[in-house]
């Protein structure tokens, strides 16, 4: 079916139903991968992992580009959501929630099971995650529909979806072919790690803004962040390394600034920091805003979200992030 109806931002992505588990250093140095990385299990593993954890935490909307999504739609953006999820309650349910926020769901259903998340909190706040994609997996460029860009300002486009081949390069074409800018968030210093070369073509090619962490930027340039944030705006237009409380570096066209984060004492949770960050900042972009202003946004975002646990802020907190982003404007 053809979108009629103009969009701020389209994203591509998977629709995950996260679950926030806290634990101890000791149970993920027991754990194969890395702290604070993102590693890919079966259905099998994420039950064993949840009994490991003896995890009745519920279950809330999740997925990196989802994230990116919601919190836009959150401050009045018109946006949709295009991928793969389970005919089950649960995807029915994360459906139904994007629904709600006004967000147009633009989902190929599948028999297998709606993937799931679990994000692993340790006390110094840091995430570490381990995702059963489920029906997401089954993803392919076959699911695209070119009509569905059409009209649309950016593509979000997050970098797992570089896990199915070739549908980050479909997504991207029909974007370009449609008018559309692209953003990509590179997502993970695992899937930097594996897709690499990938990654610098596309930037080269297709992508208008790229965001990275400071990990990130320095496995696909092997610099130092600001160093790093010089080349990748040597690749695309616009690329954005945040630092986390160190705040984050633009760099666009001769210039590498840095600007500052909003300091967080004790940090809840870093799980979606990114992904508001990015939200904030493409909210600001959109808006026709400097980049001190963008920057000031994503940290704003970034900075309220590490402060609970999850990727979900009340109607109460968008609504006083939403009075501090019209008084900084």
């Amino acid at each position: 079916m053809k979108r009629t109806k103009p969009l701020d931002v389209l994203g591509v992505g998977a629709l995950l139903a996260d679950q926030i588990v806290n634990v101890t250093d000791e149970l993920i140095s027991q754990l194969p991968g890395k702290k604070g990385g993102m590693e890919t299990v079966e259905y099998q593993g994420m039950e064993e992992l949840l009994r490991l954890t003896n995890s009745t935490s519920p279950l809330i909307p999740g997925g990196s580009c989802a994230n990116v999504i919601r919190s836009l739609a959150h401050l009045g953006r018109k946006c949709a959501l295009m991928g793969k999820i389970g005919d089950d309650k649960i995807g029915n349910s994360l459906l139904n929630n994007l629904e709600t926020l006004g967000i147009e769901t633009l989902y190929s259903k599948s028999s297998t099971p709606t993937g799931q998340v679990v994000s692993l909190v340790t006390p110094d706040g840091e995430r570490t995650c381990r995702s059963y994609l489920g029906a997401h997996k089954e993803i392919s460029p076959t699911d695209l529909i070119p009509d569905q860009f059409e009209n649309v300002k950016f593509v979000h486009i997050e970098g797992y979806t570089l896990l199915y081949p070739g549908l980050t390069e479909c997504a991207m074409q029909y974007a370009k072919e449609a008018g559309a800018k692209i953003s990509f968030d590179l997502s993970s210093f695992e899937i930097v790690e594996a897709h690499k070369d990938n990654i610098l073509k596309l930037l080269s090619q297709f992508i208008d803004i790229c965001f990275a962490n400071k990990l990130e930027a320095h496995l696909i340039t092997g610099k130092t962040s600001e160093e790093g944030c010089t080349a990748l705006k040597n690749l695309c237009p616009l690329a954005v390394v945040s630092l986390g409380k160190e705040g984050c570096f633009v760099g666009h066209k001769e210039s590498v600034v840095h600007y500052p984060a909003y300091p967080v004492d004790h940090p809840v949770d870093t799980t979606g920091a990114g992904d508001l960050f990015a939200a904030g900042f493409l909210h600001g972009h959109l808006s026709g805003k400097s980049f001190d202003v963008c920057a000031d946004y994503g940290a704003l975002l970034g900075a309220a979200i590490v402060q609970v646990q999850g990727t979900v802020l009340s109607d109460a907190q968008w609504k006083l992030l939403l009075k501090r982003l019209a008084y900084k404007s």
